[in-house]
This record gives structure tokens, C-alpha cells and sequence, in this order.
């Protein structure tokens, strides 16, 4: 009679253990979903080692802090599930995907140790295509499947709001106040495409302007050669018409902090861009002819800088590439016929123009350069676009 009520105890024991095991859907963004984070950083490993994603998938022994929560699965993820009160032993499996977004995504393993709770992100099998295309927000169901032990748990599913492609996400909220958050300021950097078509073009057009002869990026050793360039760079787009125009609103987010940018062909063909369209334009110009280039970001506003050579003595110049709008110059089509009085006239225009976008990028940036120091706030810092080349941040193709 013992050993029967010891066997029943042990039965109960166990089916409880199997019931209470509970899940539910998670996204590092929320409910919100990026196409512009999730293109940009597809080949990013954020733990910087060898190690594939494909060989963490198995591991069982996730090395974690005091108060994070273990992590099974691919550690570069964006979705997937958090599961709670699971028992030393349990075979998972995790399954996830999203209509016209995401394939079936699987992972599968032993979680050795028991844990009130565990985080499991699959290694997603994104549409990229699709992604690409997003130039509106939409709703999209995120359907997440749970198998412990044989045991497959109710089908759970999350509404998501998948974001335009050029909404680009700044910092995630980790607490309701605010003053706890992650950094994803590095993002910008994908809207900066020094391998974009039209970017020769534009060389061409700076050329054709008889201001340089050559882009030598830095060959020289000479700082007024490298702004000689920029500044002939300046003038190729303010030909173009480029004005700037504030429109930088995006659909609010209730944990991420995001911002509307261009692609350099949108500002370009739409001949205006906001304070980040102009610095990702310009910055694109400058990656592609070799010269370092930094976004700066500053409560409320950013602008472009950039290296004048490559010692650690080289000045870093501010340009403020709102003031690219301030001038009225003839197409670049039109300088042959055009009277040298008039040409210099509009040269001379151009220059003081783009000597004042330094000399007020300049005192933007010194007026903020303790708070970019400290690096306490996302709203004050300087991105590198090199670095976060390095980090594995690529160009975001246009749609178009």
C-alpha cells in the first residue's frame, strides 16, 4: 500500500511539474519589429567569438550573470520564447514563424538544469526579400510552438507590427522609467551605402565641376586636400537641389526609440533630406572616396564628421549638413556654358556656405563634447561608421 501511494505521490509529482511548465512569445523590440535591424545585422555575432551560431545551438551550459536569464539557442537573435519552471532533463522544442516574414524556425535540446526561467530564440529563417519591401508598417502574427517531453503545450501567438525598412530603431526602454536602456545607435550606419550606384554619379557630377581633379581620400597628408574634396562633394549635391526638410516622425514605439531615414537615392530623387538623410548622404559620399566618417548624434539633431588624415593628431571637422539647402546654384550640366563671373559668383556662394556648416557643426560639437565624453545618454554620442562596419553593421540596400 506504500509503495503504491509512494508511485501516486511520484506520478502527481510529475504531471504537475509537466502542467506548470508555461511560455509566452518574446522580442527583444517588443511588439515591434525592424526590418532595417534585422537586415543589417544578419551576419553580426554580438559575442565576438568564433563560435557559429550553428554550434551554440546545442549548448547546454549558457554562461549567464547573476540576473540575466539563460539563453538557449541563437544568442544573435531578435524573437523568439521565455519559458518558465522547467525541470533539470526536459527535452524542448521551440518552433517559430511569421506569415510572409519568417520560416518555420526550429530549435531543439536538452535544458540540463532546473530553471523558473529560460529564453530560447531559434535561429530564424527571415525573408529578407520580404523585409526589403517594407515600406509601410503592418501586423504580422509571430506563431510560437513548445514541446517539453513529448508534451506539446497550447499554441501561443503575438500580433507584431512589422516597421517600415527605413524607420530605424535608436535604443530600447528596459524599464518603464526610462533610465535603464540599450544602445542601437550603431544601426545608423546601415543607411550610410558607400556602395550605392548613384554614389559614382555624384563623384562624377563633383569632377565635372573642375574644383578637384581627383579623389585621393587621404594620399596626400594634406588636410586641405582632404577638404578640398569634401567640399567639392558639398557642391555636387547642393547642384542638385538637395533642400532639408524635417521629416523624421515615426509610428511611436512603446519600448524603442526610432527615427524615419532616408535612403541616399529617396533624398536624391525627393531633393530633401532631414538632419540624419543629409549626414547618411554625405557620409556615404565620403565613405566610398576614402575618408573617415562619424554621424554625431545630439539631443534632438545630428550631423556629420569627419577626419582630415589618419594620425592620432588629425582634426575631427563638424559639418552641419542641414545648411546644404541654402544655396540656389545651376545643375552641374549647366557650368560649361555658364559666364566665369557667374560661376565664380556661385562657387564663392557654395564655400561660405559650407565654411559656416563647419564652423557651426564645429560648436555643436564642442558644446556637447562633455556629454558625448561621459557616454551616459544615447541622445549624445558620435558613431563610427568604420567601427560599426567592423562590428558587422552593413549598407541597407534601397528597395527601390
Amino acid at each position: 500500500m506504500t509503495s503504491l501511494s509512494a508511485l501516486f505521490t511520484t506520478l502527481f509529482f510529475t504531471m504537475t511539474v509537466a502542467v506548470a511548465v508555461e511560455f509566452e512569445p518574446w522580442s527583444y523590440t517588443g511588439k515591434d519589429l525592424f526590418p532595417s535591424a534585422l537586415i543589417s545585422t544578419a551576419t553580426v555575432d554580438w559575442n565576438g567569438d568564433e563560435e557559429s551560431a550553428e554550434d551554440k545551438k546545442g549548448d547546454d551550459d549558457p554562461e549567464v550573470g547573476d540576473d540575466e536569464v539563460p539563453l538557449f539557442g541563437d544568442e544573435n537573435g531578435w524573437v523568439g520564447v521565455t519559458l518558465y519552471e522547467v525541470e533539470a532533463g526536459s527535452e524542448v522544442r521551440v518552433e517559430i514563424a511569421m506569415d510572409g516574414f519568417m520560416k518555420s524556425s526550429v530549435w531543439q535540446g536538452t535544458i540540463e538544469d532546473d530553471l523558473e526561467e529560460v529564453r530560447i530564440l531559434p535561429k530564424a529563417l527571415w525573408d529578407y526579400a520580404a523585409l526589403h519591401e517594407m515600406r509601410q508598417q503592418r501586423p504580422g502574427n509571430l506563431v510560437c510552438k513548445v514541446t517539453v517531453d513529448d508534451e506539446e503545450l497550447p499554441e501561443q501567438s503575438e500580433t507584431c507590427i512589422m516597421k517600415s525598412i527605413n524607420d530605424c530603431p535608436f535604443y530600447v526602454l528596459m524599464d518603464e522609467e526610462g533610465e535603464d536602456f540599450d544602445d542601437l545607435s550603431f544601426l545608423f550606419a546601415a543607411f550610410v551605402n558607400e556602395n550605392h550606384p548613384m554614389v559614382d554619379t555624384i563623384l562624377k557630377e563633383a569632377l565635372q565641376s573642375g574644383l578637384i581633379d581627383s579623389f585621393t581620400g587621404y594620399q596626400s597628408g594634406d588636410p586641405e586636400v582632404v577638404i578640398a574634396q569634401v567640399f567639392a562633394l558639398w557642391n555636387a549635391l547642393q547642384r542638385r537641389g538637395i533642400k532639408y526638410s524635417d521629416v523624421s516622425t515615426t509610428t511611436p514605439s512603446k519600448y524603442v526609440v526610432s527615427q524615419t531615414v532616408r535612403f541616399l537615392d529617396d533624398s536624391i530623387g525627393a531633393t530633401q533630406a532631414n538632419c540624419v538623410d543629409g549626414s547618411v548622404l554625405m557620409g556615404s559620399l565620403l565613405r566610398k572616396i576614402g575618408i573617415e566618417a562619424y554621424l554625431v548624434m545630439v539631443p534632438g539633431h545630428c550631423f556629420l564628421a569627419f577626419d582630415t588624415g589618419t594620425d592620432d593628431e588629425s582634426e575631427l571637422v563638424a559639418l552641419e549638413t542641414t545648411m546644404l539647402g541654402q544655396d540656389n546654384l545651376k545643375p552641374v550640366t549647366e557650368l560649361a556654358s555658364m559666364p566665369a563671373k557667374i560661376l565664380k559668383k556661385e562657387f564663392g556662394a557654395s564655400f561660405s556656405t559650407f565654411s559656416n556648416a563647419i564652423e557651426s557643426g564645429n560648436a555643436t560639437l564642442e558644446e556637447n563634447a562633455e556629454a558625448i565624453e561621459n557616454g551616459e545618454s544615447p541622445d549624445s554620442q558620435i558613431i563610427s561608421i568604420s567601427e560599426a562596419r567592423s562590428l558587422g553593421i552593413m549598407p541597407i540596400a534601397s528597395a527601390r
